[in-house]
């Protein structure tokens, strides 16, 4: 056995779970021990072990990452894998309760509706998509977005326009149902007063004689798993109206999804010069 790994068998996840203590019964690894061993001896699956002490859909280099970082392991039987040993320190790992089944999630593909972002001129923009899963829904689930809003709006000689607008915003997480094999959410097609149907939309107000930049940041998955309590709906710390949300990161989240950013700058305190805004929106996979 050695006390290193090969080159290119260890990586940082891109989002790290919560460093601490994981829901479930705290185990001490001993010498021989493997997933499998711990499983069988505590009747859960590999899978729920692994997503518990790891994260779900985690890569055999990520795992390496968690054993020596949060468990302590320090010995190699194949310089591919880290080992359970009594060696290891602290050398804990967590087992979930018997049944706890861990979310499996997709990057769903979000489309722009009805041609937008659609321009309202002075920094108003609005952003119609809707999601649509890759494969049918296995089990009810929910598409979860997490978003991530700053703003910079200032007067025409530089001063901050509104410092609460301006004061950094929490990140929130708000969600979408998706019935047991169906590829899009439950109130896709839900009425509007406008009459277009629609997912999800970012849109902010022009803004007359201001100038600045909006920018929203979102990553989008599917996971089939029931929301935790901390989602409420009209939850007045985010602005997801009636959608269920939340300011605590569920214990499920990874990090990865779709991706989903929209930058919007302008200038409107001289219209005699005039400047026409910019709009950025970019969607690609986020792993």
């Amino acid at each position: 056995m050695a006390d290193k790994l090969l080159p290119g068998h260890e990586r940082r996840p891109t989002h790290p779970i919560p460093d601490g203590p994981r829901p479930g019964t705290r185990y001490r690894v001993q010498d021989n021990d493997t997933w499998a061993a711990v499983a069988t001896k505590h009747q859960v699956t590999v899978r729920d072990l692994i997503a518990n002490n790891c994260g779900v859909n985690v890569s055999p280099e990520e795992i390496n990452w968690y054993l020596r970082t949060r468990v302590g392991c320090n010995v190699t039987r194949d310089g591919r894998s880290w080992a359970f040993s009594g060696s290891a320190s602290p050398g804990y790992i967590y087992v979930p309760s018997a049944g706890a089944v861990a979310p499996r999630g997709q990057n769903p593909s979000i489309r722009t509706l009805y041609g937008g972002p659609a321009d309202l001129g002075c920094g108003g923009v609005e952003w119609l998509v809707e999601f649509q899963l890759t494969r049918p829904a296995e089990a009810d689930g929910w598409v979860v977005q997490q978003v991530m809003r700053s703003y910079d709006i200032r007067k025409p000689d530089g001063s901050v326009a509104d410092p609460r607008l301006n004061a950094p915003k929490a990140p929130f997480w708000e969600a979408w149902p998706v019935k047991k094999g169906a590829t899009r959410t439950a109130n896709r097609y839900d009425a509007t007063d406008d009459g277009r149907t629609y997912d999800d939309s970012f849109d902010q107000p022009p803004r007359p004689a201001l100038k600045g930049e909006f920018k929203v940041v979102a990553v989008v998955k599917f996971y089939e798993v029931a929301l935790p309590s901390t989602f409420v709906k009209h939850n007045p710390l985010t602005r997801a109206v009636d959608l269920p949300s939340t300011t605590t990161r569920p214990d499920f989240w990874d990090g990865t999804g779709t991706a989903r950013n929209l930058t919007v700058t302008w200038d409107c305190t001289n219209p005699a010069r005039g400047s026409a805004p910019r709009i950025m929106a970019d969607v690609r996979e986020k792993t």
